[in-house]
């Protein structure tokens, strides 16, 4: 009876691996590697790209691509405009070029057996990824550094460190999807020019979060509570306690690096105002404060 508990007790295990394959498991196929292969399920795959709001003028990008799902995805059920994978492993490059084939998608997606950490994907209007947060981390700089502002990057179950994402979404009690949303880099001084005056302004960017100071009137107004939305700039400068006046609400759009254009909202009267920066700025994947 022992023995047959036994067989039967391996046997359920058995299945259950072969329906939930691990890491560790991947690893014994392709161990030389710095990820291991393991599939995103396609109810997580369908969550990923509609969490990124793939579009039919977008370019899709996937890093570590694996059998090709997401991508083809992208392309067959959300209509992309393209979609492209990256993967260093030659099986699963082949594996997806087959799979493409299957699904008669061969003509919007392209496999790249690459180094993900080598290969250019500056064109990417959404970037997809199923790797480690010590791979995603080390990929940050390129990330914040190539990818047009805007760009929405989406990531399974791993996170980036101290990049706080935009949106998360959980399944089935403990798979994760998050996304960001590629900030603008505005951190610097900039000289403000609004209603015939012209005063600095200084932007101390974390990521998509913002604070700093104006100086306006021989005072100096701080703010503490920025964001950025991709090239959407919001922050509220408020007046020196005690006088009474509203606070300065600030939106803009830093599409063309180095300029600030929009509008100073001050208790209902709106002030159309153009900055320039005037000084260096850090890397965002640097940030000086937090």
């Amino acid at each position: 009876m022992k023995t047959m508990t036994k067989i039967a007790g391996a046997i359920l295990a058995f299945v259950l691996v072969a329906q939930h394959p691990t890491p560790g498991m991947a690893a014994m196929e392709d161990d030389q590697y710095d990820v291991p292969y393991v599939p995103t399920p396609m109810k997580t795959v369908a969550r990923m790209l509609e969490m990124a709001k793939v579009k039919p003028s977008d370019i899709l990008y996937d890093l570590g691509s694996g059998d090709g799902r997401i991508v083809i995805s992208a392309v067959r059920d959300y209509g992309a405009l393209r979609a492209v994978g990256v993967d260093i492993n030659p099986v699963r490059t082949r594996e997806s070029n087959e799979n493409a084939r299957k699904a008669g998608v061969t003509d919007k997606v392209k496999f790249y057996e690459a180094n993900i950490f080598e290969h250019d994907f500056s064109e990417a209007t959404v970037l997809l990824m199923y790797l480690l947060t010590e791979v995603n981390i080390k990929l940050r700089p390129r990330i914040l550094s190539i990818l047009k502002p805007g760009t929405r990057v989406v990531t399974h179950d791993f996170d980036m460190g101290e990049w706080e994402p935009d949106d998360v979404a959980s399944m089935d009690g403990f798979r994760h999807v998050y996304m960001w949303i590629v900030p603008a880099n505005v951190d610097g001084t900039w000289e403000v020019t609004a209603g015939g005056a012209k005063y600095p302004l200084v932007l101390e960017q974390f990521f998509q979060r913002l604070s700093g100071s104006v100086q306006f009137g021989g005072k100096s107004l701080q703010f503490r509570s920025g964001h950025l939305d991709g090239t959407k700039v919001t922050f509220e400068a408020n007046a020196a306690s005690g006088n009474g006046a509203a606070p300065a609400i600030y939106t803009a759009t830093a599409s063309v690096p180095g300029i600030l254009e929009g509008i100073i909202d001050i208790g209902g009267k709106k002030i159309p105002f153009t900055a320039r920066r005037t000084g260096p700025s850090p890397p965002i994947d640097a940030p000086r404060s937090k």
